[in-house]
């Protein structure tokens, strides 16, 4: 898909150099790859340096994720973008076997990095430092949820050097600490987006640190952070009520207690995640009271304890409701019933049937 100069590929399974070179000769300043398949190696180095050769003067964001081929990988498509695209500003290649040979190589060619997604990647400190010591300044989101072998010092040194960063996304990085995540939170107050799903050290007194030390947060991911409990969604009724998304999915210990308060306070909340929490269907009841104007998304995956008629209420009064899962509940879904209610939201469950639109 082509729109203007920005160039959207996904789910392809026929590339080649030639298709390549021609994208190159339309000059994208945005070009993304997603979730596309080199089947038959048909893209070689040649076709990956003529594309880039095209793109020279015109790409500032490129992002190949989740791709497979053996010229798809990270550090090619790295290597190749770095000899000739000085202009990038924005670069994922979430999913791809990056390295530090790639983003190292990124990081030298580059004249003014403001984003960098390298989620799953195989990234060491040496990446990060070298990242960090060129575009510490102008850097504004880095995202490298996964990346194992980061450590407390190299994120540390990371959080100082990038007073502008917006986005940060450390989730399932096991290296961090409780005082080194209040270390990063101290140095990052204009965050507005944060993941640091699956995070052990992450509990209640650190949450409340976070929503004190960074209001201007709007999107919050505790994803799998076992200790968080319904006091962190009291904190954050509190001291974020102008939060957009959330998502507590496997936090046990998140039961309607917690969702009373943010209910009440955050009005501005579109997405909220509370799978395979203890959120029953008084819970559900006091989201379709509250948020019924913001609400947009609503993920309830494996609360065993809501009921039909809780989510048709849910679905009754959030008139902008468009997202609906409710994988492995206890309920079966009356489509009939909520289509003749909201006609609009889609509804995800694991029957034998497939989604419905209704």
């Amino acid at each position: 898909m082509t729109e203007g100069r920005h160039i959207q590929i996904l789910d392809c399974h026929c590339l080649s150099d030639e298709w390549l070179i021609h994208l190159g000769l339309h000059h994208p300043q945005c070009f993304t790859l997603y979730h596309c398949h080199d089947e038959t190696q048909s893209i070689t180095h040649k076709g990956l340096m003529k594309f880039f050769q095209h793109c020279r003067d015109s790409l500032k964001e490129l992002s190949i994720t989740s791709c497979s081929g053996p010229r798809l990988r990270g550090d090619t498509i790295l290597l190749h973008a770095s000899t000739f695209c000085s202009q990038l500003t924005s670069v994922d290649i979430s999913w791809t076997g990056a390295t530090d040979l790639g983003v190292i190589a990124l990081a030298e060619a580059s004249l003014s990095l403001q984003g960098l997604s390298a989620n799953g990647c195989q990234l060491t400190d040496d990446a990060i430092n070298a990242l960090v010591e060129k575009h510490g300044k102008s850097l504004s989101k880095l995202e490298i949820f996964g990346c194992h072998a980061l450590t407390t010092k190299c994120l540390g040194s990371m959080a100082r050097e990038c007073p502008n960063l917006r986005t940060l996304n450390i989730g399932r990085v096991p290296k961090v600490t409780d005082v080194c995540l209040v270390k990063i939170v101290n140095c990052l107050k204009k965050l507005t987006t944060l993941n640091i799903t699956g995070l052990n050290v992450v509990r209640d007194r650190v949450v409340h640190f976070i929503v004190t030390q960074c209001p201007k947060l709007e999107y919050l991911v505790l994803s799998s952070c076992s200790h968080v409990t319904d006091i962190s969604l009291v904190e954050i009724s509190t001291y974020l009520q102008t939060i957009r998304y959330l998502d507590v999915s496997g936090c046990k210990r998140v039961t309607d207690v917690g969702i009373q308060a943010l209910a009440g306070s955050c009005l501005q909340l579109y997405y909220l995640d509370l799978s395979s929490t203890g959120t029953s269907k008084r819970g559900v009841c006091f989201l379709a009271s509250f948020c019924h104007i913001s609400l947009e998304c609503v993920k309830l995956s494996f609360c065993k304890d809501i009921t039909l008629e809780a989510v048709k209420k849910l679905c009754k009064n959030c008139k902008r409701l468009k997202l609906l899962h409710l994988y492995g509940c206890r309920i079966t879904p009356d489509l009939e019933s909520i289509k003749e209610i909201n006609k609009t939201v889609q509804v995800y469950h694991d029957l034998c049937f497939p989604p419905a639109n209704i």
